[in-house]
């Protein structure tokens, strides 16, 4: 069985999938259309500079409108308008997940909100909610209400309910996401660590859990997308053990580096041979960067945890660092010291950090060239690197392979496996993080929204030989930006909610003028129930919502999320009766030909609900492949 590969690069020499066209929106013909007469109804477009008000005929089923300016209040301030009687502030809660641990690791339970203490840039604040699982179970915090058989408040694609982590909260279930990085990675190594991993999924993941396989060897691919059956995520590592391994290149490249040098004439010489292979060594550690942030990226609009076992040979952070110290032992000289700083990529590093910690990703990173020893010790070296060289060597060259590694789970609340030949055990005790910590919730709002913010936990009362592991910082999101990861990642991952029940009948793509592009209608009903209705000043409710809507390709390359806003205004004794109503709206989507993947996400702009809803579709004539 060949494994499913989904590509997330987005070439940029692809035309955008998707363009939007805009229709008006009407209200559903439904038993208050057969009651009500136009002049007791109004509905309402909100547009993104005026509020605009839509008159409907009593049978509702016609899609003109009428546009009009509304009035201003005559006891108002000059420009004032009826929408200006309410504002939405926004306050997001970014949970911290905690872990606490003793002096032989094992986890801490029994901790209660009052024994944290938390830092935000270095400022106290307050802890706004308090969660915490032990052994897989919820031991405080608030209860998750149990399924509603055909509520249409359930999402499109449930959690699993026949989880064995019973009343574990959306916001905080586990996605793993195994990434095994080709580009770095020798295949004797990698080869030899995948029993252990392929052990460690079937015992570590629960059914509320989903994991999914990614590759990077010059290009990013899902090879296993997100699922519950965790077999197919070890038989895809069966089909990748043939992989190339380009890691064992690097290693070829650092012999003929350290070759050139020992035969050069002069420090000069020397130095720009160790110049050459650092700018190299540098363009790979771009590239890596570049793929684990496009992977990030897509996370982001996942709820809940995801934890990364990132699993590799080492990803150097002094780019040719053991070049300038061959170049300063071969002619006794201090001056190529100086230039080891010039090629440190640190900073890379410190953007996938954030970048993990506004998306709470956790790295779990593996060393797959275990207990590393005199590496340079052996007999092809022997011609050429001299004995105070080799020592030197093997104590620079894997120091600097696993300091990413190390850096990159310390950073982000995770944990380094490196230096260790059998990285089963260490695994499973990096598996004790899913099942138990705690997670404090603390509030964004106003300017601190899309900020990134520093963070510090401690615990109360010092308490010995107690460890806590927290990410170092969040970014705290504004509504939008939510919104649009939410859609991004359904687009990806084919994992969407919809709580307010929104039916969207997908119509069917016709050619759209010579630019080559497809016409595909979409038709959303939105169900008025659960929709948060504000009173305004003139006796009349109002709802506010807006539209997200996106696609991807084949190949992962994605559209600019369009949005529009979308509105509705009664009057007050005609509230109760609309609850029974759907809002109708039509979009038309301009697509190129193709397999896509098209989203629509809904949010009520009061009520702060998000619905998301997907579907692939076929646009034009599927291409024949055959000769």
């Amino acid at each position: 069985m060949q494994p499913h590969q989904t590509a997330l690069s987005i070439p940029s020499a692809k035309r955008s999938p998707a363009r939007s066209l805009r229709q008006p929106s009407v209200l559903r013909s439904g038993p208050l259309a057969k009651v009500l007469s136009a002049a007791v109804l109004s509905a309402t477009v909100l547009s993104t500079t005026v509020l605009l008000a839509a008159v409907l005929s009593a049978a509702l089923l016609c899609p003109t409108v009428v546009l009009a300016q509304p009035k201003t209040d005559d006891n108002l301030p000059e420009a004032a308008t009826d929408e200006e009687f309410f504002d939405v502030v926004e306050v997001e809660i970014a949970n911290i997940d905690v872990w606490v641990t003793d002096k032989q690791g094992k986890p801490v339970d029994g901790l209660t909100k009052d024994d944290f203490v938390v830092f935000k840039d270095g400022l106290p604040v307050d802890i706004s909610n308090f969660y915490a699982v032990s052994g897989g179970r919820v031991s405080a915090g608030p209860e998750v209400p149990a399924p509603i058989p055909d509520s249409p408040r359930q999402p499109t694609l449930a959690l699993d309910p026949r989880s064995d982590e019973p009343g574990v909260a959306p916001e905080h279930r586990l996605w793993m996401i195994v990434f095994v990085d080709n580009y770095n990675i020798n295949p004797l190594e990698r080869n030899r660590v995948f029993p252990a991993i392929r052990q460690f999924l079937g015992r570590a993941l629960r059914t509320s859990d989903q994991a999914m396989l990614v590759t990077y060897s010059r290009s990013l691919k899902v090879r296993q997308p997100f699922t519950k059956d965790f077999s197919v995520i070890a038989d895809s590592l069966d089909e990748i053990a043939d992989d190339v391994g380009l890691a064992s290149i690097r290693r070829r490249d650092q012999m003929a580096a350290l070759r050139r040098i020992d035969k050069s004439e002069s420090a000069s010489q020397a130095l720009l041979y160790a110049r050459q292979y650092a700018e190299e060594q540098m363009n790979g550690v771009e590239y890596t960067v570049n793929a684990l942030e496009k992977l990030l990226e897509s996370l982001g609009g996942l709820p809940g945890r995801k934890a990364l076992v990132h699993v590799s040979s080492g990803i150097p952070m002094l780019a040719g660092e053991e070049m300038f110290h061959a170049v300063a032992e071969k002619f006794d000289t201090t001056g190529p010291y100086g230039e080891i700083p010039r090629h440190d990529t640190t900073r890379s590093f410190e953007k996938i950090n954030r970048l993990a910690n506004a998306h709470r990703v956790s790295f779990y990173t593996v060393d797959a060239g275990g207990l590393r020893g005199m590496e340079f010790g052996n007999a092809e070296y022997a011609g050429f690197v001299d004995g105070r060289l080799r020592m030197t060597l093997d104590s620079v060259v894997p120091e600097n392979l696993q300091a990413p590694l190390r850096f990159m789970a310390l950073e982000t609340g995770g944990r380094a496996i490196v230096n260790q030949n059998e990285i089963l055990p260490a695994l499973e005790k990096a598996s004790q993080d899913f099942r138990s910590f705690y997670s404090l919730g603390i509030a964004s709002s106003g300017a601190d929204l899309g900020r990134y913010h520093k963070v510090e936990v401690k615990l109360r009362e010092r308490r010995k030989g107690l460890r806590l592991r927290h990410r170092a910082g969040y970014r705290s999101k504004t509504t939008d930006s939510r919104v649009r990861e939410s859609l991004r990642s359904a687009l990806l991952y084919y994992h969407e909610a919809n709580p307010d029940g929104i039916k969207v009948v997908w119509g069917r793509p016709e050619p759209h003028g010579t630019d080559g592009y497809y016409m595909l209608p979409i038709q959303l009903k939105i169900p008025l129930r659960d929709m948060v209705l504000l009173p305004t000043r003139n006796g009349q409710h109002e709802l506010r919502l807006k539209l997200y809507v996106g696609a991807t390709g084949s190949e992962g390359e994605a559209s600019d999320v369009d949005t529009a806003p979308l509105g509705l205004r009664l009057a007050d004794e005609h509230v109760e009766a609309a609850k029974g109503e759907s809002l109708v709206h039509t979009h038309k989507l301009l697509l190129s030909p193709g397999r896509k993947r098209v989203g629509v996400a809904i949010l009520d702009m009061i009520g702060r609900d998000t619905s998301v809803v997907t579907r692939s579709v076929q646009v034009g004539p599927v291409e024949d492949n055959k000769g």
